[in-house]
This record gives structure tokens, C-alpha cells and sequence, in this order.
């Protein structure tokens, strides 16, 4: 619990440069004039020995949270296995499962001649084999030579 509270309070003490340099601007201007300001320093600013030396690349990715419970990853696989066991295994099909058991073809009426036109079309212009696709529009009931003469006026 300590290390958590230790980590917190370092977290809360770091600032952005803008908000210190605004809060360090405005107290500045409350106590002094224009003409007392002290002049601005082209020294760079020291990393050794800054809180910014001590922070850690990973505390910026995770949050500056590296704690976590002992047994969290028992509990995500546990709960995925027994959710996979239930889906996959131990429920019981019903009417929608058994409607995606077909073809996607039968519940969808005109998808399969679109889909081989565009696929004829695809192979006839890369100037691949077209014999499938011709045969089985031919079986469906379309007229190559009327495809033929849409395609090439497209």
C-alpha cells in the first residue's frame, strides 16, 4: 500500500512546464512590475538532479500504474474458458444457428449471379481464365453474350 501511495504523490507532484511557468509568471507579476522582472536566462534548463531525471518511460505508457492484482490473469482466463465452454459446447442450437448453417447464396436472392459477374468481369480484364464463371452464369440463366456487350459498354 505504501509503494501505491508513494507512486501516487510522485505522479500528483509532477507538473507540465506550462502550468509551472504560468504559475511561477503569475506569482512574479503580482509581486513585482515589468521593470523588475529578472532577466530571461538562455541557460538550459539541468536534467540531472529534476524530478523529469527520475521519471520512467513505462509510468508515461501504463499510466504510472505497474500494479496490478496477483491473480487478475486467472480470473480473464478463467472467465474466457468458461465462456468459450458455454458458446461452443454446452448451448443449445437454435432457429438463428441453423439459419447460418446454409449458404449464404440461398437466403440472399440474385447475390450469386452479381458476385460471379463481378467476378467474370475482374478476370476477363486481368485477362484470366473465365471458363467457371461462364459455366455457371450459363446454369444460372444469363445470356453471356448480352453480359458481354454490357460489360464492354461500361
Amino acid at each position: 500500500m505504501l509503494r501505491i501511495f508513494t507512486k501516487t504523490s510522485v505522479l500528483r507532484s509532477l507538473r507540465p512546464a506550462a502550468v509551472i511557468r504560468d504559475y511561477t509568471y503569475k506569482q512574479s507579476a503580482g509581486s513585482k512590475t515589468q521593470s523588475e522582472e529578472a532577466p530571461i536566462s538562455n541557460e538550459p534548463i539541468q536534467f540531472f538532479g529534476s524530478q523529469a531525471a527520475t521519471w520512467r518511460a513505462r509510468d508515461t505508457r501504463s499510466g504510472g500504474s505497474e500494479e496490478s492484482l496477483w491473480y487478475q490473469p486467472y480470473v480473464i482466463s478463467a472467465s474466457l474458458a468458461i465462456f468459450l465452454a458455454y458458446f461452443c459446447i454446452l448451448r443449445e442450437e437454435s432457429d438463428i444457428d441453423l439459419r447460418l448453417e446454409g449458404n449464404l447464396y440461398d437466403h440472399v436472392s440474385g447475390l450469386e449471379e452479381v458476385q460471379l459477374t463481378v467476378n467474370y468481369k475482374y478476370n476477363k480484364e486481368h485477362g484470366l481464365d473465365t471458363k467457371l464463371q461462364e459455366k455457371r452464369l450459363t446454369e444460372l440463366g444469363v445470356d453471356m453474350k448480352h453480359l458481354d456487350a454490357k460489360l464492354a459498354a461500361n
